[in-house]
């Protein structure tokens, strides 16, 4: 399908924009090791430089584990909360419900709107699951973990300071407070007989759960990371106390601890990462600008507001809907000037749409935005698409890459495959999106010298999961 040749020579200069050649992989895999030390040195947490958290959990999983637990999960723009009874040989039985997020509640002027809002949720859980919990006086709290997937400076197991709110919160009341006491404080102001035990992270999560219902023995694989890829990315990995100079606080007879890596923050100096304009205007966009600068160009949250930036540029270079601009006495379809109203899904359909004259786009672009579009438009769209997600997959592999090389020696008297748990929309649900990371961890080859291979798994509803483990284990 040719395009005006205007059209086409900018086309083709925003896929250069978004290539990323492969001897780029090598180069920020080696960068990105480089970062891990510096964080994992550095008690100060600063822009620059990658958190690289202690999460004080210091024990691995057997799948031995048994009890029943609840869980809490604060991840994105749903709160999930859940009863999981381990059983203690690898399974677990799991009761759940969702709620949303108001947007009023993410954007609250007090922190108690929030935790007051998910303590509700937690009691609500109750009454309808267990309400023996309930009415059952002088009865021990159920232990509850919390997974909290924003950035905290944690300081034991179960507390943790808010650095910074991301994935469109931004409750600044919050900020530098104990988000396990603002928790624990409104369960107790309702009275819910419940005890907030272990804090963590949705990746610190992934890797939990998938290391309790994997039994290595059957699989042939470690697991050996555990990471997100959907509203947004980040990874969880166990390392050896030796190689965390900048913990000085460290449980007693632990050799080693997990660390939340917040790789959301790798390299947001921008020493290597690839930058365009339509990833400046984004980050222009958030509440957070200059920071998780990797993230806003890997994670789904991110992908369709790049792509509706980019379609917007082209409009205003007189390249795109003109006609329909001109149809409309001199406007467009007010959905597509409105941030973050395209998301991944939207894009993967895009991606995969092989109908005649790309028709199936044109019937997602009219339901989603209310935009008409000609087939050169669509043509265009799935281009900037694919050269947008193609770019993600790139880099969503140094990561993983990277942590795979360092934990390499830690498995040095073990033949089994690393395996790396997944968890997120992204990693799940988009076309070939895993089946290309894959492939670019192949290209990096962080187990050379190995027969091992590395094997991305997908962890569905990790997080709650993960978290009970760790409240068991502690």
């Amino acid at each position: 399908m040719s395009l005006p040749p205007k059209l086409e020579s900018v086309i083709s200069q925003i896929e250069k924009d978004f290539e990323i050649k492969d001897d780029f992989l090598i180069k920020a895999t080696d960068f990105f090791l480089e970062q891990m030390d510096v964080g994992l040195a550095t008690p100060e947490q600063t822009r620059e430089k990658m958190p690289m958290i202690p999460t004080y959990v210091v024990k691995r999983p057997t799948g031995t584990e048994k009890g029943l637990y609840l869980a809490a999960d604060l991840g994105g723009t749903n709160f999930r909360v859940c009863s999981i009874q381990l059983n203690g040989d690898h399974t677990f039985e799991l009761q759940q419900d969702k709620y949303r997020i108001p947007d009023e509640v993410m954007k609250a002027p007090k922190s108690s709107d929030l935790f007051g809002y998910l303590a509700k949720k937690v009691e609500t859980f109750l009454l309808d699951h267990h309400p023996e919990t309930c009415t059952a006086k002088n009865a021990a709290p159920l232990k509850l973990g919390f997974t909290f997937s924003f950035p905290v400076n944690q300081t034991a197991l179960g507390h943790g300071t808010l650095i910074r709110w991301t994935k469109g919160f931004d409750i600044p009341d919050a900020v530098d407070r104990d988000v396990v006491n603002l928790f624990q404080a409104n369960l107790t102001i309702l009275e819910v007989n419940v005890q907030v035990v272990a804090l963590t992270n949705d990746t610190v999560s992934a890797l939990v759960a998938r290391a309790y219902t994997n039994d290595p023995k059957k699989t042939n694989a470690n697991t050996i990371i555990g990471c997100i890829f959907g509203t947004g990315t980040n990874g969880a990995y166990f390392e050896t106390l030796d190689k965390i100079p900048k913990l000085k606080n460290a449980p007693e007879g632990a050799e080693g601890m997990v660390i939340n890596t917040e790789w959301g923050s790798f390299d947001n100096s921008l020493k290597i990462l690839p930058s365009t304009e339509y990833d400046d205007s984004v980050d222009a966009e958030t509440p957070n600008p200059g920071y998780h600068l990797f993230e806003k160009r890997i994670s789904g949250r991110f992908l369709g507001e790049i792509l509706r930036v980019a379609l917007i540029d082209l409009f205003k270079k007189g390249l795109i809907f003109q006609e329909l601009f001109k149809e409309r006495g001199g406007s467009l379809p007010h959905r597509i000037d409105q941030p973050w109203l395209l998301d991944a899904e939207v894009l993967s359909y895009i991606e995969l749409d092989d109908s005649t004259d790309l028709n199936m786009s044109g019937l997602i672009l009219q339901n989603v935005l209310r935009l008409p579009t000609t087939r050169d438009e669509r043509y265009v769209i799935q281009r900037i698409t694919r050269a947008i997600s193609a770019r993600a997959a790139k880099l969503s592999a140094v990561p993983l890459a990277a942590v795979a090389h360092r934990v390499k020696d830690q498995y040095k008297d073990d033949d089994r495959d690393f395996e790396i748990a997944c968890d997120g929309s992204l990693i799940e649900f988009y076309p070939n999106f895993r089946k290309r990371v894959t492939e670019y961890i192949e290209y990096i080859n962080p187990l050379k010298g190995t027969n091992k291979k590395v094997i991305l798994k997908v962890e569905k509803s990790s997080s709650s999961l993960g978290s009970v483990v760790v409240t068991a284990l502690h």
